[in-house]
């Protein structure tokens, strides 16, 4: 059977068919390796059957900043509304979510259970079967696969729940289809330094922009000056007096690009931009999942601590403290 040629003919077919095999497989992980092995080969090989949409030569072309609007520079995934998912089980959880247009990805969904499991108090695992189901809705909702690494350096907490990803996730992690990039502060004076860690409460006060240093594997070349890369900008939302919720634009303009960073829009999208935190705990950075994605208060449930000194804010059940550094990674999809 030519599964190239079914999926250019009729991809929800395409797709239809291997759902049938999952649901025919469960059961046994050699067979469900095998039905998720061939998926993927069918996917690169209809990757290497069509025309590539790009070329060097883009890089050169002009980019005019008032075609791009505000809405297409935002990174939408964050502070979303968790309301929509409680009072659920596990199971209905990722029914639900998994046809929410508020989840936007597959990071979203594995940071979602994780916020989900913490505002239930469940304590029940991330079992095979719902594995399995996560690789159904990532099929479903055409997601990319998230980078192995994603899993890595999750707190210890959680570090069975990634554990099952990696297990039985046959089909939900890839080295080729995304790759993760820490930024650089931004300094005042504009220029891009060598501290790429600052507390959270530095969000608050003032705009704060971070450099990524970031060449799409598909340049082949690149005459500009400088590296490639893209800038995020951060601004408090001083005006609904809402600092704690600030909002996160991809920059377009390089006019107010440090010196040394240009930015290929063609290459880069905000959609294709998913941001995790990177915390200091006692074992080392470690992700503050949902942190931003499922906090839709924002930085605002502020307590003090046992001690009445520092400040902390809850998400979910877990406790992160703004006075803490982090290191903002961003993860791009290719």
């Amino acid at each position: 059977v030519d599964l190239c040629k079914c999926i250019g003919d009729d991809e929800a077919f395409f797709e239809e068919l291997f759902d049938v095999l999952d649901s025919a497989t469960k059961s046994s992980d050699s067979d469900a390796l095998f039905v998720n092995t061939l998926y993927r080969k069918s996917m690169r090989e209809l990757k290497k059957r069509q025309p590539s949409s790009c070329s060097s030569g883009l890089s050169n072309i002009a980019y005019s900043v008032s075609a791009v609007s505000s809405s297409s520079t935002e990174i939408a995934h964050i502070f979303c509304p968790f309301e929509p998912f409680r009072g659920l089980n596990e199971g209905k959880f990722l029914d639900v979510a998994g046809e929410s247009p508020l989840v936007r990805n597959l990071y979203m969904l594995i940071e979602g259970f994780l916020a989900f499991q913490d505002n239930s108090n469940s304590e029940e695992l991330l079992t095979p079967n719902m594995v399995h189901k996560i690789e159904q809705i990532r099929r479903k909702r055409r997601w990319s696969r998230i980078p192995p690494e994603f899993l890595e350096m999750w707190h210890e907490d959680d570090v069975k729940e990634a554990n099952s990803i990696k297990e039985n996730g046959y089909d939900l992690t890839s080295k080729e289809e995304s790759v993760r990039r820490v930024g650089k502060i931004v300094g005042l004076d504009n220029e891009i330094s060598k501290i790429n860690k600052c507390k959270l409460t530095n969000f608050f006060h003032r705009p704060l922009s971070f450099a990524f240093y970031f060449k799409h594997p598909t340049m082949i070349d690149c005459n500009l000056p400088g590296k490639c890369g893209f800038l995020l900008k951060c601004t408090p939302d001083m005006k609904s007096g809402e600092p704690h919720k600030f909002k996160v634009n991809l920059c377009f303009d390089q006019e107010v690009y440090p010196e040394g960073l240009h930015i290929h829009p063609e290459f880069v999208k905000a959609d294709k931009i998913h941001m995790v935190p990177l915390f200091e705990y006692d074992s080392g950075m470690r992700y503050g999942l949902a942190t931003f994605t499922w906090n839709e208060f924002g930085i605002s449930e502020v307590i003090n601590d046992y001690e009445g000194s520092l400040l902390k804010w809850e998400v979910g059940c877990s406790y992160i403290f703004p006075d803490n550094y982090f290191k903002l990674s961003a993860f791009i999809t290719l």
